[in-house]
């Protein structure tokens, strides 16, 4: 089990964020993207989205979020913590700088910022993603959230036997498992909350779309320790493998295990697969995870007899859940190219030397790219 909430934010296409310079740090970012070999157009993308990214990261400073453990653009991670170092937003851009190559930098997708953050409850990690093109109907800024509980983090030498027989009191009712998720839910409700309205603060917007979820890993084979862990770049941040971040989030892949064991009844909730793909969203009525194998690690996925589900295709369990009659598989999500490259809607009303912020409405001036 860990927790997710997602912030999608549309700026405001009349809004001009500042006319000021970015800080020294940022304009290192901007300075090694553009290289000064970009077309005006180009440089100009470039320097919105890294006026974006350094607006956000203020926002969340003003919140105490300042642990930066990664930057990167597109594929490529120009700074990655591997060494569990605090407050690091500076060596982040100076080894950006050291390493950006000017060929790679010129049509770049995407900026991502992550952030660490702990507090007496809750590990975050947060994931900001500043798209140069995005498709209709959805928003050119992102901001993933990921929480793990910080007490249930193993231990130096705790196996996962151990780590379970920690977690047993959790579930040895269902008053206290389900007191257990929803003051963990509430704490980190209201830290989506805060994260929203510090974002307010420093972006003016048309909309924002926020959710928060739980999340259930259902591994398709036992997990019985921190190196059977899979680790996907491009799925949620806590499957990315940061530093000592599987020590936090080893007892997630207990969870189903345990739930199962003790026949709980479940609800309100997402399972997903071994790398964070949604298997099924699970409504106000779920099920007892005891009754069906949907949870049990030792034996093959099934889906539950009973509830108020809906199910996902591109998952680990697609094929089982096609051959059960709960997903189209023939159903492909493939969609004509209608993105737009949003950084230059505002282009041709600037001058060279204007370095105003403009961003554009998602909704309401895009077209094919």
């Amino acid at each position: 089990m860990y927790l997710t909430g997602k912030i999608d934010i549309d700026p405001s296409q009349i809004t001009v964020y500042k006319k000021v310079k970015p800080t020294k740090l940022f304009s290192k970012l901007v300075d090694a993207l553009t290289f000064g070999s970009l077309s005006q157009k180009r440089e100009h993308e470039t320097f919105t989205a890294v006026a974006i990214l350094q607006q956000l990261n203020i926002a969340l400073r003003t919140l105490n979020i300042k642990n930066v453990i990664r930057l990167a653009v597109d594929d490529y991670d120009f700074y990655l913590d591997e060494k569990g170092e605090e407050d690091d937003l500076e060596q982040a851009m100076f080894e950006f700088k050291a390493k950006v190559d000017p060929i790679e930098s010129e049509f770049f997708n995407t900026i991502y910022l992550v952030l660490e953050h702990i507090d007496d409850s809750i590990k975050y990690l947060i994931e900001i993603s500043v798209y140069r093109k995005h498709k209709i109907g959805e928003y050119p800024i992102k901001i993933n959230v990921n929480g793990v509980i910080t007490d249930l983090k193993a231990q130096d030498g705790e196996t996962a036997e151990q780590l379970k027989a920690r977690l047993e009191p959790l579930f040895v009712s269902q008053g206290e498992y389900d007191n257990f998720i929803k003051t963990k839910k509430t704490i980190f409700n209201m830290f989506i909350d805060e994260l929203e309205q510090a974002v307010r603060r420093f972006i003016k917007i048309d909309d924002i779309k926020k959710s928060t979820t739980v999340q259930v890993i259902r591994p398709n084979s036992k997990v019985t320790g921190k190196d059977q862990i899979r680790h996907e770049r491009y799925a949620d941040p806590v499957y990315y493998g940061y530093y000592g971040f599987d020590n936090y989030f080893l007892y997630s892949w207990l969870w189903a295990d345990m739930l199962f064991s003790h026949n709980l009844y479940v609800n309100d909730f997402y399972m997903v697969d071994s790398i964070g793909n949604e298997v099924m969203n699970v409504g106000s009525m779920g099920f007892n995870a005891g009754d069906f194998n949907t949870l049990n690690t030792d034996a093959a996925f099934e889906a539950p007899g009973t509830g108020d589900i809906s199910y996902f295709g591109e998952n680990e369990y697609a094929d089982t859940l096609a051959d059960s009659d709960l997903i189209d598989e023939t159903n492909s999500e493939a969609q004509q190219d209608t993105s737009s490259d949003w950084l230059s809607n505002d282009y041709d009303d600037i001058g060279g030397d204007d370095i105003s912020y403009n961003a554009c409405s998602s909704c309401g001036s895009c077209s094919s790219d």
